[in-house]
């Protein structure tokens, strides 16, 4: 998938920010840096593909296996929130840079 493939299903389909409302939790450590285990985590139990769609902007973006998504996460968070997809958009993860992530799960 092109990165402007990913660009426009992400504004298409990644409705907005999941805001207050959200499960939100923690996933950075005490260093103020994104915690490889939490995301792991967080990843692990909310998207069950091998690739994902990572998108911070329309220069942060890119199409990844789901083991290399926490080095890139990383760098990306750095300049901003996060959204990470399964390819067909069923479950969705967005990490704020303030050091939470929250999921979203479509009706699909």
């Amino acid at each position: 998938m092109t990165n402007r493939e990913i660009i426009t299903l992400m504004h298409k389909l990644s409705h907005g920010r999941i805001g207050p409302c959200g499960n939100w939790v923690r996933v950075f450590n005490d260093s103020e840096e994104l915690d490889d285990r939490k995301f792991s985590k967080l990843l692990k139990d909310t998207i069950q593909s091998d690739i994902v769609l990572i998108y911070q902007s329309s220069i942060n973006v890119t199409e990844a296996k789901a083991s290399e998504a926490f080095e890139i996460v990383a760098q990306f968070v750095k300049h901003g929130v996060v959204k990470i997809a399964d390819v067909r958009f069923t479950s969705q993860i967005e990490i704020d840079p303030l050091g939470v992530g929250a999921v979203y799960r479509t009706n699909k």
